[in-house]
């Protein structure tokens, strides 16, 4: 069993680790593998889940080491977001990840995946909790399509990112 932190935490309104864990004991490791008609299976979906906090993780570490260069996030790009995510809900947008977070391994450990994936968020807890506000006010991380993100919309990103991978799984 995977052990969620505190769950006061920047990784509070995340699907937790144990709900997944949970779900995917309802399916053989055929199922959980089973690539239909070149979409992704359940695990590299969930594995893409797990390298995109993996790598927003990373890249606001780097980017709030320097926090001159972090900007304010516009009204424009609060809009953008909830636009993005209206479209991709409804079915009128797909959008292709980009290659860094759609390499998988051959075979996918469900128990090394979630483990990978709790380390991750352990890390991420820590971090974002003792990001000053001042800081996690400003545009911690970029996404391509929708620009700078301060950290409530970067958690919200997370969020429905993992729960728009949940329903294209079936999970």
């Amino acid at each position: 069993m995977i052990l969620d932190v505190n769950m006061d935490t920047f990784i509070k309104p995340f699907v937790s680790l144990n709900r997944i864990e949970f779900v995917l004991k309802k399916y053989s490791s055929e199922e959980l593998l089973k690539s239909n008609d070149g979409a992704w299976s359940i695990l590299q979906h969930l594995y893409h889940c797990w390298m995109v906090e993996r790598g927003v993780l990373g890249y606001v570490e780097l980017k709030t080491k320097d926090i001159s260069s972090l900007e304010t996030v516009s009204i424009s790009t609060r809009l953008k977001f909830f636009f993005f995510f209206a479209v991709l809900r409804l079915k009128l947008l797909k959008v292709k990840a980009p290659t860094v977070v759609q390499t998988f391994p051959e075979d996918i450990s469900v128990m090394d995946l979630l483990y990978k994936w709790g380390k991750t968020r352990e890390e991420a807890a820590v971090f974002f909790d003792a990001l000053p506000k001042k800081v996690s006010s400003k545009g911690i991380f970029k996404h391509v399509f929708i620009g700078r993100l301060n950290l409530k919309l970067t958690q919200k990103f997370i969020q429905w990112h993992l729960q728009h991978h949940l329903r294209l799984c079936k999970l």
